[in-house]
């Protein structure tokens, strides 16, 4: 009976001291200590508009085109290849002689079988005014060989070449003119927008 008492107290005790070893000791351990705010602090923030005027670009580039600062001067205009009238397209241009300001505007073909001639209708072209304009067309198919100027001459088969007019207009008037000389000599296709330097007279109203 002594026997099996001291088994089981020895038992208790080595199970005890087992016990009390595998638990840990917190009084030995360190606590960590929190992060401060310069360790944590969130990553620089950005300026809210970056996004928006990093990316905005302007929708198009587009040049406007002339506006009038006060009535027009409307000029009614004919083209004359050589039978009456205008039988391919071409466009009409309007050049200020001082200031280069160019203008124009598309005929379009007419029926070259037409009875009836002119085989295009004269235009109305509006130019800012006051202001001094030569007039000239040059052909859409082939605009370097085949043009006309607005020269004294009205008769195709008769022109020489003579210098361009230019025609003084004024505001709100109402002009009219014929562009009919094959062997005027014209701005150059780069020269329109800047001061003419070709040949040219001034023809009042």
């Amino acid at each position: 009976m002594k026997t099996i008492t001291i088994i089981f107290i020895m038992s208790f005790i080595i199970i005890t001291a087992c016990v009390s070893a595998s638990e840990p000791n917190t009084s030995k351990l360190e606590t960590p200590s929190p992060y401060s705010a310069e360790q944590t602090k969130p990553p620089p923030s950005k300026d809210p508009k970056h996004f928006l005027t990093a990316t905005i670009v302007p929708f198009y580039t587009q040049v406007p085109s002339p506006t009038f600062e006060g009535p027009p001067a409307y000029i009614n205009i004919a083209v004359d290849m050589g039978a009456g009238g205008s039988g391919f397209s071409s466009t009409i241009y309007a050049q200020e002689v001082y200031t280069g300001r160019t203008l124009g505007i598309f005929m379009s073909a007419g029926m070259h079988t037409a009875s009836f001639l002119p085989t295009s209708a004269p235009l109305d072209m509006a130019v800012p005014a006051p202001g001094t304009y030569v007039f000239y067309a040059r052909l859409t198919n082939d605009p370097m060989d085949y043009h006309y100027g607005f020269t004294e001459c009205t008769v195709p088969a008769e022109c020489t070449g003579g210098p361009l007019v230019a025609l003084e207009v004024l505001p709100g008037e109402y002009y009219t003119i014929k562009i009919a000389d094959r062997k005027a000599v014209l701005p150059g296709i780069n020269e329109r927008g800047v001061p003419v330097t070709v040949p040219w007279v001034i023809q009042t109203p």
